[in-house]
């Protein structure tokens, strides 16, 4: 029976809820509210200016309600007389919080009215046993409804469905951008270059290149787009590579396969590094001491050279210099007709990487389904799952010269437009260091001796 409290002139305070993404039912707020309105209305309600709404938000999963928690205090002050809702699941969808619910209406001895459900009296242990029955059906409704989509988002990953969300180099629709493709290829061909990632954002952002959003590149711009498997046109379910998707990639699987590995935890390959200002510095050795060379002005000749710096309580003598202009000018040709001699072996080195890395994939999956199918236990899963993923860490990514860089004449072509950075890549790629020797000639003007430099090349 009605109390008193509910009667004609009772304050009523409206709550609307809308959680479209688990429930599916295309119930809006402006829907719900006019159905409440009209049961006010035929009431004799007077309803509070307020509207106490949360739209798109469910109930289940632990959300903070903004409207939820206004109307919770408004009831607490002894506002309002009446709640009225479009169905009593819009309210709480959980046992917890419906106990929480009861606790609060036998306090103020405010009653849910339902424009579906009709009146709960929660005063008593019928019509509690009534919303205690109803939010239990509720919920597991939001359970039934979770598993259809966990179901119907695997069977799009197996299918490689479109994911549906725009992204950097594709439409909402899976149609490829093509000046963003361009550039994903060019970061791609630079970053397995070996080029810095806060040198290529810098590049991009002084060349006017816009990001999706039209802000300035970032290291972690560029990482981001480049790890996705989905430029490569591979669907991703749960964070592996499900299917091949039904959309173009812009770059290859192998390439997106060596790109994700450069990226993988505990890898840094120096892919962070900002933009390089001498090229050779680090690469060359002091004979006398093995500390690496630095850039500097020659005190005499004030010609730009390459020295072992002597500072103060290092190991370095300080006692070797070299010419910077000759020196990076021999190690460019060098590297160019080195690069000739190991094009096909380069090929070789990707190919070999590929299959070593998918093997590790293979048993990777071989593992999961034995701990699956209970052959092994946690432990051994785990202990086994942890020495692969060091073997595939410790295969080191190959460094690929873009197609128009296959050449040691292809190189020595680009090589004066290439940033110092890519250049040095290059060097990196082809010396493990090179070795300055002592100048032979003691006496008279200094001049370039291509004698001194003693490289030990990668093989």
């Amino acid at each position: 029976m009605e109390q008193d409290k509910d009667g004609a002139n009772a304050r009523a305070a409206i709550y609307t809820r809308i959680s479209k993404d688990l429930t599916l039912e295309g119930l809006g707020v402006t829907r719900q509210l006019e159905d409440c309105l009209a049961l006010a209305e035929r009431k004799g309600w007077s309803v509070l200016d307020e509207k106490f709404e949360d739209n798109d938000i469910s109930a289940a999963g632990g959300k903070k309600r903004e409207g939820y928690n206004r109307l919770k205090a408004v009831m607490e002050a002894g506002e309002v007389d009446v709640v009225v809702v479009y169905a009593a699941d819009r309210l709480h969808r959980n046992s917890r919080e419906l106990e929480d619910w009861i606790d609060l209406a036998s306090e103020t001895g405010i009653n849910i009215y339902s424009a579906t459900n009709g009146f709960i009296d929660l005063s008593n242990p019928d019509g509690r046993t009534m919303a205690r029955v109803v939010t239990a059906f509720a919920a597991g409704e939001v359970e039934k409804t979770k598993m259809r989509l966990i179901r119907k988002h695997l069977e799009l990953a197996e299918a490689g469905a479109w994911p549906g969300q725009a992204c950097y180099g594709y439409t909402a629709d899976a149609e490829i951008v093509p000046e963003e493709a361009a550039v994903i290829t060019e970061m791609a061909a630079r970053v397995l270059h070996g080029e810095g990632l806060n040198a290529i954002a810098k590049d991009f952002t002084a060349r006017g290149i816009p990001t999706a959003r039209g802000a300035a590149w970032r290291a972690a711009s560029i990482r981001n787009i480049l790890k996705s498997p989905r430029i490569a046109g591979l669907r991703v379910h749960r964070g592996k590579v499900s299917a091949k998707g039904q959309w173009a990639g812009i770059i290859s699987e192998e390439t997106s396969a060596m790109l994700r590995a450069r990226f993988a935890p505990g890898r840094s390959d120096g892919i962070r590094g900002g933009a390089r200002k001498h090229l050779l510095t680090g690469l060359l050795v002091c004979s006398k001491c093995g500390t690496g060379m630095v850039k500097c002005i020659n005190g005499r000749t004030k010609k730009e050279s390459y020295r072992c710096p002597k500072n103060e309580g290092s190991a370095a003598c300080g006692g070797t210099t070299i010419v910077s202009a000759e020196t990076e000018a021999w190690l460019a040709e060098a590297a160019f007709q080195f690069q000739d001699a190991r094009v096909v072996g380069q090929t070789e080195a990707t190919s070999e990487w590929l299959e070593q890395t998918g093997a590790l994939d293979a048993r990777l999956e071989e593992i999961a389904s034995d701990y699956a199918l209970g052959s092994i236990s946690r432990s051994e899963w785990q202990a086994a799952r942890a020495a692969v993923e060091r073997a595939k860490s410790a295969l080191p990514v190959p460094i690929i010269r873009p197609r128009n860089l296959t050449t040691g004449a292809m190189l020595r072509v680009a090589w004066d437009g290439m940033a110092t950075s890519v250049r040095r890549a290059i060097l990196d790629d082809i010396f493990v260091k090179v070795v300055v020797m002592p100048r032979r000639q003691v006496t008279g003007p200094k001049s370039f001796d291509a004698g001194r430099i003693v490289p030990e090349w990668r093989q």
